[in-house]
């Protein structure tokens, strides 16, 4: 299965042991390691000059993290990535079998069924990876490995990395080249389109739809001539002929692909690029947006960005109401807003600095600021902590989220007296909707919003502990209201968990309850909470491929929960008061736990065993909300406090980015911090209902 390791190989890796060698090729070696818990992985170590200079590196750490963003859907996930002295690796998710370049060679193409699921399942993971705002650039044969549960994806991002950081040159394979690369353009999904076609055409026949002699000749070819399709079966032939198309515009999505192998679509014979039998799509979603369904194959929901481990999660906003918990200092938690974990939100929050906010739907607003980056603007001229845009949503800032609304992306912000906003993305942004309760028992409710199955979404938590979920377009719930809960919903997260989203919700007793928002049912074996102090937040991920989630609990713990099970697994006890946020990331290959709380200090802990790593302090009141991403390509969290600060750290070393930030209304509810061209971002969210942008410097020096 893997080679012994040679005279100069690496024996460690950080936490992981290097057993063997499984590969090699022109990005550097493939070593199979082993981490301390025993699980096996796969490590890519890149060649030393990727890494010699320092904003060499840091765009290679920078560029490899998106891809730990894509939903491990079809994919072997990226689990970590660092640089040991002047040797950059990447860690993955370790797949057991051989290439498909490997397979067909071996084996001889494949037909009906195999076919099929290879198409299927490759066009899945493409789907996934666009998602996540990535191009692979390298997509063959050879980066389709064929394990026990299906085909898998690698390496998706690590050609952008390589080829930020290499002296010269353009990465790809010659035979899978769009024809647009060849031309020296950037690649860009629909040139993995291209490449994906080739690919299945290659698994249809045995060889490359434009040959594999000489190079001259395969570009010229790829150019100028029409590809070599005998072999291939209809319908799938007509589809490869339209992805093949010269001209990128005139190719498909990933995820048009797949709605048509899925049979959501007639495909008609047309002539394109002189080819009679490609095929427009005659129902075929609209550019990058997915079907809401999930097939048995795996459709990528929205996926967390963090991979593997991902979440970020503030106490629960109930309204104003007499308590009866005798311990009144802790009473002011009673108004910090819930929000939602969609990690896949987080990931693209970052452009809700782009949008104003207006009374009027059809009246463009400009933001608060002129600071607005354009298209054109040198992010190097941007500091940390300059403040970029202010909005404001008129209530307390409950949640942010961004998805798709009306068949567009956009923002959408929650507050805690029942009311939402949804704005449009543009250099002119203008408010779409606001939307309110509708009044009954939905009175006084606080609205969250997020995203369900790849859809805008709102969590409407009533005062008795329902939850009504609703498509945010129309407001029309999804499925009957959830009546699990007897007490006041604090936090909701969703999660994936054989396949299906179910939301994780905590409430003012201290339960916990795992349920379907389409059958308002619950879902699965339940977490046994013993109950008694309340449930203030909720993050959710996957560990070891396992899906769980973490809560923040009044009694001055938090707790990991198997959403498979319902069984518990490690307990937090590091914090001296009540703990009111969580967030999850992967450190050194490790799931890590985040949390704050009343005792104004930030904990890093083992998800594995409740172990505290680090502790950060500086915050002169509560911790209300927490965020992870990654700065210059390092890891890092974002705390946002009663004080009416938000600190952003560093979670290797510990120290603090700069100087604090201040929210202009005081409290901080809630906090983002995201990357977009080039830059990093944190927004956060207040009491007063402003929601507040600054950067957090250039990506790269």
């Amino acid at each position: 299965m893997f080679r012994p390791l040679q005279a100069g190989e690496p024996t460690q890796l950080g936490d992981y042991r290097i057993l063997g060698g499984l590969g090699e090729g022109g990005q550097g070696v493939v070593y199979l390691a082993e981490r301390v818990s025993g699980e096996r992985v796969a490590i890519k170590v890149l060649h030393a000059r990727l890494a010699r200079r320092s904003e060499a590196r840091e765009r290679f750490l920078r560029e490899v993290d998106a891809a730990m963003r894509v939903a491990a859907f079809c994919t072997a996930r990226v689990l970590d990535v660092a640089v040991d002295g002047d040797r950059p690796y990447i860690v993955s998710e370790f797949v057991d079998g051989s290439s498909l370049e490997d397979s067909v060679r071996e084996h001889g193409p494949r037909s009906g069924g195999a076919l099929d699921r290879i198409a299927v399942s490759t066009a899945t993971a493409l789907a996934a990876i666009h998602r996540a705002g990535i191009v692979h650039r390298d997509f063959k044969p050879s980066n389709v490995l064929l394990g026990s549960d299906g085909p898998r994806v690698i390496d998706f991002g690590i050609a952008r990395a390589i080829d930020m950081t290499a002296t010269g040159g353009s990465v790809g394979t010659p035979s899978y080249m769009a024809p647009e690369v060849i031309h020296g353009e950037p690649a860009q999904p629909a040139s993995d389109v291209f490449s994906w076609a080739v690919t299945v055409g290659f698994a249809a026949t045995g060889r490359p739809f434009f040959g594999q002699d000489t190079l001259p000749a395969v570009m010229y070819r790829i150019l100028n001539a029409q590809p070599d399709l005998d072999g291939v079966p209809e319908p799938l032939r007509a589809l490869l002929s339209r992805c093949l198309a010269k001209a990128p515009p005139e190719r498909p999505t990933a995820a048009e692909v797949l709605h048509l192998l899925l049979g959501h679509g007639q495909i008609v014979t047309k002539p394109v690029d002189g080819d009679p039998a490609a095929v427009p799509p005659a129902e075929a979603p609209p550019a990058g947006v997915a079907p809401a369904w999930t097939p048995s194959t795996g459709m990528p929901p929205a996926g967390p960005p963090f991979a593997g481990l991902a979440g970020t999660s503030a106490p629960g906003t109930p309204p104003a109401a007499p308590t009866t918990d005798p311990r009144r200092k802790r009473s002011k938690l009673l108004v910090v807003g819930s929000v939602t974990s969609v990690a896949v939100l987080v990931s693209v929050i970052v452009l809700a600095l782009r949008w104003g906010a207006s009374d009027s739907p059809s009246t463009p607003t400009p933001l608060a600021t002129t600071d607005i980056p354009s298209a054109t603007t040198s992010v190097a001229a941007r500091p940390y902590g300059r403040k970029v845009a202010e909005v404001t949503l008129g209530d307390e800032v409950n949640t942010l989220a961004v998805s798709t609304y009306t068949g567009q992306r956009a923002v959408l912000a929650g507050s805690t007296k029942g009311v939402a906003k949804v704005w449009k993305f543009g250099t002119r942004p203008s408010e779409l909707a606001k939307l309110k309760n509708s009044g009954g028992e939905e009175t006084n409710a606080a609205i969250d919003v997020g995203e369900v199955d790849g859809q805008a979404a709102t969590f409407r938590r009533l005062r008795n502990g329902a939850v009504i979920v609703s498509g945010a377009e129309r407001l029309e719930p999804l499925g009957p209201t959830y009546r699990g809960h007897q007490k006041m919903v604090y936090a909701i997260a969703p999660a994936r968990v054989s396949g299906k989203t179910v939301l994780v919700s905590g409430d003012e007793a201290g339960k916990i309850h795992v349920w379907d928002p389409k059958t308002g049912k619950d879902s699965g074996p339940q977490p046994k909470a013993a109950g008694g102090d309340p449930v203030f937040g909720v993050a959710t991920g996957t560990m070891d491929g396992h899906p769980f989630a973490v809560t923040a609990s009044a009694d001055d713990t938090a707790r990991v929960w198997s959403l498979e099970t319902g069984a518990l697994g490690a307990t937090f006890q590091g914090h001296s008061g009540d703990v009111f946020a969580v967030a999850t990331t992967v450190m050194d290959g490790a799931p890590v736990g985040i949390s704050g709380g009343l005792d104004r200090k930030i904990r890093v802990w083992d998800l594995r065993n409740g172990r505290e790593q680090a502790s950060f302090s500086g915050h002169t009141a509560e911790v209300a909300c927490l965020a992870v991403g990654r700065v210059k390509g390092r890891a890092v969290v974002a705390s946002g406090s009663f004080d009416g600060t938000i600190r952003v750290w560093d979670l290797r070393s510990g120290k603090q980015l700069g100087d604090p930030l201040k929210s202009p209304g005081g409290r901080v509810y809630s906090v983002v911090i995201a990357e977009d061209d080039g830059e990093s971002w944190l927004a956060a969210g207040d009491v007063k209902g402003n929601v507040t942008g600054w950067s957090l410097g250039p990506a790269s020096p």
